[in-house]
């Protein structure tokens, strides 16, 4: 199965800000590559944004905030003073770094499985399930 998702495309400035900044939240250590390494500058964060696209204003916004400072400083700045922009910021680059197969293959995470109930499994989730479903729904307001 394919996900299609919708197109953000990023302007090379906004590339090369982004992959200076996400090397400061996922730098090189500890056996695993920086944010850079992985791409997430210029292949997977377009992903990230597409999975997201509720996020790519603020993203934009904190590409285009702190453009003076060195990386790490623009980071701090942006955690202090736009943290609704770092939050995007993070998330995506985040979530774009462990888009990559690579990434997940180092961190031994195969992605979702489907992993079925064996047949002497079915009695004991059925036993979970029996007050659940004699209890009947429940509701929580969401708004």
């Amino acid at each position: 199965m394919t996900t299609s998702y919708p197109t953000v495309t990023l302007t090379d400035h906004e590339r090369d800000i982004c992959g200076a900044r996400a090397d400061v939240l996922i730098p090189n250590a500890a056996g695993m590559p920086a944010a850079t390494q992985m791409d997430v500058h210029t292949f997977w964060i377009e992903h990230a944004l597409g999975a997201r696209p509720d996020l790519a204003d603020r993203f934009r916004a904190s590409l285009a905030e702190a453009v003076d400072e060195p990386p790490a400083k623009a980071i701090e700045t942006l955690h202090k003073n736009s943290p609704e922009l770092f939050d995007a910021f993070s998330l995506l680059v985040a979530g774009a770094y462990l888009m990559n197969p690579e990434v997940r293959a180092l961190i031994g995470y195969p992605g979702q499985e489907n992993r079925p109930v064996a047949n002497d499994e079915v009695e004991t989730y059925i036993h979970l399930l029996e007050p659940v479903v004699e209890r009947g729904p429940v509701y929580r307001p969401t708004v």
